[in-house]
């Protein structure tokens, strides 16, 4: 009986307060500080002075019209994700910006990181409604559709934004950096959600879906050309001491052909990381491809001289020199077991980077 109670003048209450809600991205509280008012400064006893003032710790005066209490947005906002190789994100409170550095075998970088930008517009069916190639467009309206409120009411809206590039003459590098020019509001939610950090929030998810499309075609060499076709495989050691393989190439141009080289050797790609460096792999000799590079396979078995199990397989280095390290069972290979695997690695590289 006594949780009825309970209920029933909670119900009670509600009915008489009104329907509250409180939207997830609002602040919470009484908001007291908003009220605050400056008190006027020390005045000295008589007979006593003040020591000289200093500003050091003055707060400033607020020039811009920024929100306060209940209108302050908590929600995380979304940030701007450098995922494609060679970028960098120097993000402000005001700007939405990437810069992309030139990676080898790269044409024409400012070219390359438009049209990626070009082709997510494109496969995502937004508009461009002017551009100036190479250094400014803007989009038609780009749609996104959610609920809000209590009741989850419907809220569409509809943003239209400019991308605008940087490149300086040298050409080495490139920034791209979005901005939302226009939104309208529509449906039976609008009114319900703060637009600032929202409005931030489309320009960052618009600005990563670009960024994503500029690491695609990177990794698919799209529009990256081949310096050299050849490319020299010694034995030697990886900064850290461990026994690994040279190569007087990219880390970029590595990655993407170990990518192809492991599974031909016989190594199941169970997982990677590009940001690490890091192939996890399994080798088992019934996976070994179809390469018709019989010569470095074990004459018994046609196979690697390795054991069977779970391998990774790590790829370190920059622009000009990498190394190719394995680990078996968390330790690295000994210098005598990565000359058993010098000849048919090598071997593939040379044959995958040719082809």
């Amino acid at each position: 009986m006594k949780s009825i109670v309970v209920s029933l003048t909670c119900l009670s209450v509600a009915v008489i307060g009104g329907c509250s809600f409180t939207p997830q991205e609002q602040a919470e509280g009484d908001f007291r500080y908003t009220e605050a008012a400056l008190h006027d400064g020390l005045e000295a006893a008589p007979g006593l002075t003040l020591p000289e003032s200093r500003s050091q710790y003055r707060v400033p005066d607020v020039q811009a019209n920024t929100p306060v209490g209940k209108s302050v947005n908590i929600k995380s906002p979304i940030l701007v994700w450098p995922t494609a190789a060679g970028s960098r994100v120097e993000e402000t409170q005001d700007d939405v910006k990437v810069s992309f550095d030139e990676l080898e075998g790269m044409a024409n970088l400012a070219e390359f990181v438009w049209g990626s930008a070009l082709a997510e517009l494109s496969a995502r069916q937004i508009p461009v409604t002017s551009e100036q190639p190479q250094q400014r467009l803007e989009t038609g309206w780009v749609v996104d559709e959610r609920e809000v409120g209590e009741d989850d009411l419907l809220l569409r809206t509809e943003r239209r934004f400019e991308l605008v590039m940087e490149t300086p003459d040298h050409g080495r590098t490139t920034s791209l950096s979005v901005d939302m020019i226009e939104k309208q509001e529509s449906g039976p939610g609008k009114g319900f959600s703060s637009g600032l950090v929202a409005d931030r929030n489309a320009e960052a998810r618009f600005l990563n879906s670009i960024i994503n499309e500029v690491a695609v075609r990177q990794n698919t060499n799209q529009g990256i050309v081949a310096t050299d076709d050849s490319i020299d495989v010694t034995a030697g050691f990886n900064e850290e001491g461990y026994p690994a393989l040279t190569l007087d190439t990219s880390f970029q141009n590595t990655w993407g052909l170990m990518g192809a080289v492991l599974p031909e050797l016989g190594f199941a790609i169970d997982d990677l990381n590009q940001s690490t460096g890091r192939y996890y792999t399994t080798y088992a000799k019934s996976q070994s491809g179809l390469s018709k590079l019989a010569f470095w396979r074990d004459s018994a078995e046609g196979k690697l001289d390795i054991p069977e199990g779970d391998y990774e397989v790590q790829v370190t280095g920059n622009r000009e020199l990498t190394t190719i390290t394995f680990y078996f069972d968390g330790e690295a290979l000994s210098a005598a077991q990565l000359n058993r695997l010098y000849g048919p690695v090598a071997a593939e590289i040379r044959r995958q980077n040719q082809g």
